[in-house]
């Protein structure tokens, strides 16, 4: 009796065996609201089963998932995207939920290790697991420093890639100089006081703007991402992040002369130039370096590693020194300019953005637009002494012409604060126009009397006047707006 139940039990075993293997895998289902809310981030081709993204762009984010997801409480939101919402490597929403962007690096695909974020970005990825039915990328390895993630996923880990240096080659895509330049205003084509570039990474365009009145002559589309400017040796070097080149600008000619082409994949986020312009730096962000390049035959003298993930930078009045800002960890970067090699490495605040100078080269000053801060640099000590607070989203910053006050930019307050240098108290605050929205740097005009705002989201600019402590006027330019350059007339 007992092996004839014996016999039936493995019987059912066989057909719940067969039944089984006609049952679908059961798909990671994303919350309603968290995918409307990705869908205002992206342009979504399509929402995989296993969680995971594809933009119409072709990039693949993958699904992290909350080991305690608070679904359904409460509106979903985007909390933070690293390093930046127009080109994001690392998504956190407000209930928890985690995409990461899949990205190549020496011939295999893995997304970006753990210690390139910021510490809070970090902590929310440790409170997460891969999805369980993640579909594996073809030849996907993923960092060692996000082991806890893993979970039941089949995954390869291996210790975080470096990214490889590549030649230079001529193969980045050359401007259509036919398309790239529109005179906006022939009748002012000529200012015997100089210019005011202004460029916009949202729409790849750089705006030339007569000085003083401030009137638009010229619009120059670079098909790119401008995304650091500077002049030098009478020409405008232009960083352009999307396509990994350095383009060159003659503004007295109105024209390009050409481009000095990066290692693919670099992603240059800033250019600076040494007073005399004879040599410029260029922040490869991708690459973990600072490379170095003569102006009079475009020819790299070297590439010095600094802090990862290096973005803006700032070369001190003497000519002496560079400072440059590492956004993931929070740090600032000393490089010399007469060796070329790096000094030092400071803590200065959550996702620094903004350099400045006092013009004695004694004093830096640097924001923090997370922590809410202006780290303040004795540069003689090589030190951070004070920490300013701010208002909300510190970005540009500039000292006056007497060293006796800082103006600093909060983007998410639309408020200009002001502090005196020697007591590094709050003195004023001073509301912007309503037409300039979200402030992303401020530069002091050559009058000295006037510092010029530009707007993140808005399509116009704002003239501060130093003296009454009040804005003199708006200028519309047709587009948003990141660096402002004032370079002299001719």
């Amino acid at each position: 009796m007992s092996a004839i139940y014996y016999r039936l039990f493995l019987l059912l075993i066989f057909f719940f065996g067969i039944l089984n293997s006609f049952v679908p895998a059961l798909a990671l289902k994303l919350p309603k609201e968290l995918k409307g809310c990705i869908s205002k981030t992206f342009i979504v081709a399509r929402f995989r089963l296993d969680g995971a993204i594809e933009t119409k762009n072709g990039e693949l984010y993958l699904a992290a998932v909350p080991n305690n997801a608070d679904q359904g409480k409460g509106e979903t939101f985007l909390k933070a995207a690293f390093p930046n919402k127009t080109a994001p490597q690392f998504l956190l929403f407000s209930d928890g939920w985690c995409f990461m962007k899949v990205i190549e690096v020496d011939k295999q695909r893995t997304v970006i290790s753990l210690d390139k974020l910021p510490v809070e970005l970090q902590r929310a990825i440790l409170a997460t697991k891969l999805a369980s039915d993640l579909i594996v990328p073809e030849n996907f390895v993923l960092p060692s420093s996000l082991k806890s993630i893993v979970g039941n996923v089949s995954v390869s880990l291996k210790a975080s890639p470096k990214v490889h240096v590549e030649t230079a080659t001529k193969t980045s895509s050359i401007l259509n100089e036919t398309k790239a330049i529109k005179v906006i205003n022939d009748k002012v084509l000529t200012s015997k006081s100089g210019w005011v570039l202004v460029t916009s990474p949202a729409t790849g365009k750089i705006s030339m703007l007569t000085y003083p009145d401030l009137v638009r002559a010229m619009e120059f589309s670079i098909e790119g991402t401008p995304s650091g400017i500077t002049f030098a040796n009478g020409m405008v070097y232009i960083a352009d992040q999307s396509k990994s080149r350095i383009l060159k600008l003659d503004p007295y000619k109105r024209k390009f002369l050409g481009q000095i082409d990066l290692p693919k994949g670099s992603t240059p986020k800033d250019v600076v130039a040494l007073p005399d312009g004879k040599l410029i730096y260029v922040s490869e962000n991708m690459l973990g370096d600072v490379a170095v390049f003569e102006t009079e035959t475009d020819k790299l003298l070297v590439r010095t590693k600094v802090h990862s993930y290096p973005g803006r930078m700032a070369i001190d009045p003497d000519g002496t020194l560079c400072i440059v800002l590492s956004v993931p960890d929070g740090r600032a970067s000393l490089l010399s300019t007469q060796t070329q090699r790096f000094i030092s490495t400071l803590p200065v605040g959550a996702l620094p953005n903004g350099i400045a100078f006092d013009s004695n080269s004694k004093m830096a000053y640097v924001s923090n637009r997370v922590s809410n801060t202006v780290a303040v640099v004795d540069l003689l000590h090589r030190g951070v002494i004070l920490n300013l607070k701010t208002g909300s989203g510190p970005t540009g910053l500039v000292v006056d012409a007497n060293n006796k006050k800082l103006y600093i930019a909060n983007a998410k307050d639309n408020t200009i604060s002001v502090f005196d240098t020697t007591s590094h108290k709050k003195v004023g605050e001073i509301r912007l126009p309503l037409d300039v929205d979200f402030p992303g740097s401020l530069i002091l005009l050559p009058d000295k009397k006037h510092i010029l705002v530009s707007s993140e989201s808005t399509e116009s600019l704002g003239l501060f006047d130093i003296a009454s402590q009040s804005f003199e006027k708006t200028e519309t330019i047709g587009h948003t707006s990141d660096q402002c350059l004032w370079i002299p007339g001719q």
